[in-house]
C-alpha cells in the first residue's frame, strides 16, 4: 500500500590562464569562471536556426513552470564528470526562464566510459527516474549511441543532448584536415542523433572557432593532455544552453509526448480513464479522510501489469580494483535484462573465479544458475538475462566479487491519499507498461474526500 504524504515537487604551448569576469547568457550580472586563457575573448555561444528543435517539451517546462524541480541526468565518463554537478544549470535556467524555481542535476559516470555501457546505468538509473532531459558527453561507437538513444526513446519521453566531443591534444594531427576525433566520427554521430530526434550540439565546431578566432592552441583549454579546463567546460555547457530556445519549429508536439486527462468519474464512486502510453500519474488533493483506492490497469490488480523496475547494480565495496584509480563500478555488470515470470527480489551475483564464472542467487528464487561473464546468461527460471555487452572490464574481476540489484513493480496496487491538510499532489501510478492502448480504473475501497483532478499520460516515441 502506498500512503500518500506529498508536499508541492578544454603552436603548443599553453596560455597562461586567468580569472574571467564573463557575462552571462542571460543577463549582464558578471559570472566569473576560472582559466579563460590570457588575452582571449569572452566566449559567447551561437544558435543556429534549428537548434533546439528537438527540446520542445524541455521548453514548454522550463516556460511554464513545474511544481516540482527541472529534473536533469547525465550519463557518460569523465568529459561528462568535467561538466560540473549542475551549477551551471542551476544558475543559468531560472536566470532565463524565471518560472523555473528550481533544476536537479543527477549524474553516473565512469572512467572513459564509452556509449556501449551506459545502456545499462540508463536502464538502471536514469528511466525508474523519468527525468525530463538527459545529456550525454563521451565517445564510442555510434551504433552503440544508437541503441542507447533507443532505449531512451522506448522507455520515456525525456529529451535528449549528445555533443559533439571537444578538440584534445590526440586530435591536434586532424586540425584543420577533418571534422571528426581521433576517436569520434562526428558525422555519424550527427546522423544517428538525427534519426533520434535526439539534439545533437555542434560543440567541437564551435570550440575550433574560438580557437581559431583567438590564435589558440589545442591545449589552451583543456587541464590536461583530454580534459576540458574549468573554461572549457563553461564553453560546453554554453553551446549546449545556447540551444534552450525556441526555433521556428520544433520536431514534435509536446502533447504526443505528455499529456493531462480527465478521469471519468461513476456512480460507484470509482474513475475510470483510457489512455495510451507506458506511464500514469494521478494529480488531485489530499484529505484527512482522503479515502483508499484499488488500482486497476487493464481490468487486472496494476502490479499484473508486467511493469518492472530493477535498482542499480551495487558493486561490493570489497570488491578487487585494478588501475590507477579504479572505481569498482568501472568492473561491473552495467545493465541487466528481464525475462520472464518475473518475481520481486533482491539478486546477488558472485564471482566464483578469475575468468569470469559467477553463481546467481535470488532472495526468494533461490540459487538461480551458473553463468560467465563473457557469455550470454539467461537464468535458470527466465527471469534474468545477463549480456557480455553491457559488463565493463570484466577480466578485472576476481573470485569473491559480489553485485547486488532489486527488481520491483513499477506499478502501485493500492493508494491511500490522506495527509493532514488538504495538500495538491502528484503521484506515480504506474510506469514501464506496454507502450499502447491502456484502461486505468481505482476503485473506492475506503470512502474519503479527497479530490483526483487530473490523470497526466506519458506516452514515449519510441516503440
Amino acid at each position: 500500500m502506498h500512503r500518500l504524504a506529498v508536499s508541492p515537487l578544454l603552436a603548443l604551448a599553453l596560455h597562461l590562464p586567468s580569472l574571467a569576469a564573463e557575462r552571462s547568457l542571460v543577463t549582464d550580472e558578471p559570472v566569473f569562471v576560472k582559466g579563460r586563457p590570457e588575452g582571449a575573448a569572452e566566449y559567447v555561444a551561437k544558435a543556429g536556426a534549428t537548434d533546439g528543435q528537438h527540446l520542445a517539451l524541455t521548453m514548454q517546462k522550463l516556460q511554464q513552470g513545474l511544481d516540482r524541480p527541472f529534473l536533469i541526468w547525465a550519463i557518460g565518463s569523465s568529459y561528462t564528470n568535467m561538466l560540473g554537478s549542475g551549477e551551471f544549470w542551476q544558475r543559468e535556467l531560472p536566470k532565463r526562464f524565471p518560472k523555473t524555481k528550481q533544476v536537479e542535476y543527477r549524474k553516473m559516470v565512469g572512467n572513459s566510459c564509452p556509449w556501449q555501457y551506459l545502456r545499462g546505468w540508463a536502464r538502471h538509473l536514469v528511466i525508474p527516474d523519468q527525468p525530463d532531459l538527459i545529456i550525454t558527453y563521451t565517445i564510442g561507437d555510434p551504433a552503440d549511441l544508437e541503441k542507447l538513444l533507443i532505449e531512451l526513446r522506448r522507455h520515456t519521453t525525456a529529451d535528449i543532448i549528445v555533443p559533439s566531443i571537444h578538440w584534445r591534444e590526440r586530435d591536434i594531427p586532424l586540425w584543420g584536415q577533418s571534422e571528426n576525433a581521433a576517436d569520434q566520427d562526428v558525422a555519424a554521430v550527427r546522423e544517428v542523433c538525427r534519426r533520434h530526434d535526439a539534439e545533437f550540439v555542434e560543440n567541437r565546431r564551435d570550440w575550433a572557432a574560438y580557437l581559431t578566432a583567438n590564435k589558440l592552441p589545442v591545449p589552451a583549454l583543456l587541464k590536461d593532455a583530454v580534459h576540458q579546463s574549468d573554461y572549457g567546460a563553461h564553453i560546453i555547457n554554453s553551446n549546449i544552453l545556447a540551444h534552450f530556445r525556441v526555433p521556428q519549429a520544433f520536431s514534435y508536439e509536446p502533447a504526443s509526448r505528455e499529456k493531462q486527462i480527465q478521469p471519468d468519474k461513476q456512480p460507484d464512486g470509482s474513475f475510470t480513464a483510457t489512455f495510451t502510453g507506458t506511464r500514469l500519474d494521478l494529480h488531485g488533493i489530499t484529505a484527512p479522510d482522503g479515502g483508499t483506492f484499488r488500482v486497476l490497469i487493464d481490468e487486472k490488480p496494476a502490479r499484473e501489469s508486467n511493469a518492472w523496475l530493477m535498482s542499480y547494480v551495487q558493486p561490493d565495496a570489497k570488491n578487487a580494483k585494478e588501475g590507477k584509480g579504479a572505481n569498482p563500478r568501472d568492473q561491473s555488470p552495467h545493465g541487466i535484462t528481464l525475462g520472464q515470470r518475473i518475481v520481486p527480489q533482491t539478486w546477488t551475483l558472485v564471482m566464483t573465479s578469475d575468468s569470469g564464472d559467477y553463481t546467481l542467487t535470488g532472495s526468494v528464487t533461490g540459487p538461480d544458475g551458473d553463468g560467465n561473464a563473457f557469455k550470454p546468461f539467461t537464468s535458470a527460471s527466465g527471469q534474468i538475462l545477463i549480456e557480455p555487452d553491457l559488463w565493463r572490464r570484466a577480466e578485472r574481476n576476481r573470485t569473491g566479487d559480489r553485485f547486488t540489484f532489486e527488481v520491483k513493480p513499477a506499478a502501485l496496487d493500492e493508494v491511500t491519499f490522506k495527509a493532514a491538510t488538504a495538500t495538491p499532489f502528484v503521484l506515480r501510478l504506474a510506469q514501464m507498461l506496454s507502450n499502447g492502448d491502456h484502461t486505468l480504473r481505482l476503485v473506492p475501497t475506503k470512502p474519503g474526500t479527497a479530490t483526483i483532478s487530473a490523470v497526466q499520460v506519458f506516452q514515449p516515441p519510441g516503440r
